[in-house]
This record gives structure tokens, C-alpha cells and sequence, in this order.
């Protein structure tokens, strides 16, 4: 394998695997896109795949090159958002058995579950954004103001070149760069939110998708979406619904009515879920040998009781506070 690799600077140093074994890339493959199965177009041909693959809690940052003509089979995506970026010539593919074939201004999103077949070629690698579905699903429903019933579909072909699209290529461009930094954003629970923030609401602003009416349906109107904002800005605050109804411009009564409308729940329950996800990512990152406590970081997300409080969260992740914290 003597074929030069066009690695982003992003990825170099990433964990990675280099092999002429269509078994063994396929295995690393299955962990980004779904069980895949690799067959070259010309049986006697090297295959010499490359893949590079960081990982950030629910963003991985990825880069495929596969030195022959390969088809890679897919009969069900994973369980996440992927775009495929081109980084070289075009690519083809089907998608739910759809021909879509990229050039260099265009990308493929697949969607959870779909069937995909990719087409590779050595003229053009591939930059992978994976964007693990429960983090989809939930900033999907935070800017929708209420719970997502249909399970989100992005159409397959996502235009680069619009002047829109540039939102995208920012947060990809700032994912890049701060994978490459020391201390960056991404070894902070926040940062990496803020992060992966950026990526998906892009993404769902600029991708067609069943649910692109209703998202522009909801920037309309605009109640929810003001109310969850005024909420994510001020969570570690203490709560008083006067106070989050005053903000959005709506009596308390409205906002109650408005909330067991659109998710199912109150805005207390609301506020309090978002604080135990958010107690959830500290404990996850936390280090115990360095002082951490369950009590600590629950106190600094609003929870003064602590028994209350690790029955909530065993309630919610199905696992102790104190476990989530010692798994580090």
C-alpha cells in the first residue's frame, strides 16, 4: 500500500485503520454508517481502505478513502444522521433503492434506517458527519415546541453551493477546528453541545425534510421556541413560571396550556428534564480522583435535594447518578 492519503488535518493522528482485508474495513465501517458488506469492482484489484474516525459524545467526525472501485452495502443505515461530504470527484449511490450520484458541491445525508448503496472510487474520498438520532430527534423537538411523532426522513441530496449552505460548512469547518486544539471546545461538555447545536440546527434549517413545514410553520409563530431558548439561557437559574411566561410575552396559564400541548408536559418538568440531561453530560466527563461529586454538580443544576434528585435520575437513565460518574 503505497498510495499517498489526502487525510484533513482534522483527522490526522485519529484513531484509524489502513488494510487490503474488504472483511476488516467493512467491520470499521459498520461502526459509522451500519452493517456493511465491501466488494471491489475488479476481484483482483487492492483494495487498500483507509478510515480515520473521532468521536464526540453524539457528533463522530470521519474520513473514508478506498484506494478501487468499491461498492459498499448498507441495508440499514445506523441509528444517526450521516452527511456524506465529497472530497474528491463524485460519488454514487442508492438510497432506499433511489440513484443519487454527488459532485463535489453536493453531499448525500442518510437518514436513520435507510438502505444505502455507495459506489466508491479512489478519486473521491469521503468526510463522514455522523449525528447520533436522539440528538436529532431532540433539538428537532426543541425548535418544533412539542414532541417528534413522524420518525425524521432528510431528502438524500443536500446542494453545497447555495448561498444558504454556508451555515453548514461553518460548523463543519468549526468542528474541524477545534478537534485539532488542545483545551478546544470539544473536551468541554458545553462546548461540545454548543458544537453539535450548530451542526444539527443547520442541518435541519437547510436540509428538505418531512418536518421542514413545520419548522417553518413554528419560526412563524415563534412561542415555543422564545420560551425554550429563555429557558436553555437561564437553566441553572432557579425556576419560577411568572418569570418564563413575563419573558415570552404570555400569561402563565397560556404557557402551561401550551406546553402540555406541544410536549406533553409542564414547563417545570421541562426545565427539570433538560437539568438532569445536563447533569447527565457533566458526570459523564467528571473525575472523581479530582474532587467531583454527584452532589456537586447536581447542586450547580438546581437540585438542592440529593435523594430527590437520584431518583429522578435513576427514573430518567435507568442507571445511578453515582454510577454515570464513576464509569468515567
Amino acid at each position: 500500500m503505497t498510495r499517498p492519503l489526502r487525510t484533513p488535518p482534522a483527522l490526522a493522528g485519529a484513531p484509524s485503520i489502513r488494510t487490503d482485508d474488504p472483511r476488516l474495513l467493512a467491520a470499521e465501517i459498520s461502526a459509522i454508517l451500519g452493517r456493511a458488506t465491501l466488494a471491489t469492482h475488479d476481484g483482483r484489484a487492492a483494495l487498500d481502505g483507509a478510515l480515520f474516525v473521532r468521536q464526540f459524545d453524539s457528533i463522530s467526525l470521519a474520513y473514508l478513502d478506498i484506494g478501487a472501485a468499491t461498492t459498499v452495502d448498507i441495508p440499514s443505515a445506523s441509528d444517526a444522521v450521516i452527511v456524506c461530504m465529497n472530497q474528491g470527484g463524485g460519488l454514487s449511490a442508492r438510497i432506499d433503492g433511489l440513484p443519487v450520484r454527488t459532485s463535489t458541491v453536493q453531499a448525500i445525508v442518510l437518514s436513520p434506517g435507510v438502505g444505502v448503496r455507495l459506489e466508491m472510487t479512489p478519486d473521491a474520498p469521503q468526510l463522514l458527519v455522523r449525528l447520533e438520532r436522539a440528538a436529532v430527534e431532540a433539538a428537532l423537538a426543541r425548535m418544533l415546541g412539542r414532541r417528534v411523532g413522524e420518525p425524521l426522513r432528510f431528502d438524500p441530496l443536500f446542494e453545497l453551493s447555495s448561498p444558504e449552505s454556508i451555515r453548514w460548512s461553518i460548523a463543519v469547518q468549526l468542528l474541524s477546528t477545534e478537534s485539532m486544539i488542545d483545551g478546544s471546545l470539544l473536551t468541554l461538555p458545553f462546548g461540545r453541545q454548543s458544537i453539535t447545536d450548530l451542526l444539527v440546527s443547520s442541518l435541519l434549517l437547510l436540509q428538505p425534510s418531512n418536518h421542514s413545514a413545520a419548522l417553518r410553520q413554528e419560526a412563524a409563530s415563534g412561542l415555543m421556541a422564545d420560551a425554550m431558548t429563555h429557558i436553555e439561557e437561564h437553566l441553572a437559574e432557579p425556576f419560577r413560571l411568572e418569570s418564563l411566561a413575563q419573558a415570552v410575552h404570555v400569561s402563565p396559564r397560556h404557557l402551561q396550556q401550551s406546553f402540555r400541548r406541544r410536549l406533553g408536559t409542564t414547563p417545570s418538568a421541562y426545565v427539570r428534564d433538560r437539568r438532569l440531561e445536563r447533569v447527565r453530560a457533566e458526570l459523564a466527563d467528571a473525575d472523581p480522583r479530582r474532587g467531583a461529586t454527584v452532589a456537586g454538580i447536581a447542586q450547580r443544576w438546581g437540585f438542592t435535594h440529593v435523594g430527590r434528585f437520584a431518583i429522578q435520575y435513576r427514573e430518567r437513565f435507568g442507571e445511578s447518578p453515582s454510577r454515570t460518574l464513576r464509569a468515567h
